[in-house]
């Protein structure tokens, strides 16, 4: 898990093929102008959900963890905390892993809660199980891109 500034970004470049071409997306981008979607980078092998997300309280929030990608998030108005826990230390998945959607949860109380400003971004990689969407809002707007750990040999990368 990686917690930082989008300005200090470029830090983690050389933590997968696809990253630099990411982030200088991302500060690219407007993002207090984004509408809600899906924005495709690289097929399924990269891109970015832009959601509007209900806030939940730290007791509501499940873990979660992924096989196939890594996730960068970003909140776009407000403030967000997010649950963490090694998902080694994860005993009590709540069901299977559904394949399709890459997740499975579990009821496993987090070891810590991290807060993120808008401009700020966190990484959760496979090992990573992560809460997200704690906050004291209702409702907030929030930026998640999807990193496949699986190479991408059919194109080159962004």
């Amino acid at each position: 898990m990686i917690k930082d500034n989008l300005d200090n970004a470029h830090r983690y470049d050389s933590f997968h093929k696809n990253f630099r071409s990411i982030f200088n997306i991302l500060q690219a981008l407007n993002l207090s102008a984004l509408q809600n979607g899906q924005i495709e980078l690289d097929g399924k092998y990269v891109f970015i959900n832009v959601e509007e997300v209900a806030g939940k309280h730290r007791s509501e929030a499940l873990l979660e963890s992924h096989k196939r990608y890594i996730d960068i998030q970003l909140p776009l108005s407000g403030e967000e905390t997010f649950g963490y826990k090694p998902k080694k230390e994860c005993k009590n998945p709540t069901g299977g892993f559904d394949e399709d959607k890459d997740i499975v949860f579990y009821s496993d109380t987090p070891g810590e809660f991290i807060k993120l400003q808008v401009g700020e971004f966190i990484i959760f990689f496979p090992e990573d199980a992560h809460a997200p969407c704690i906050t004291d809002s209702t409702k907030h707007q929030k930026l998640i891109v999807k990193v496949s750990v699986e190479p991408n040999n059919e194109k080159p990368t962004l």
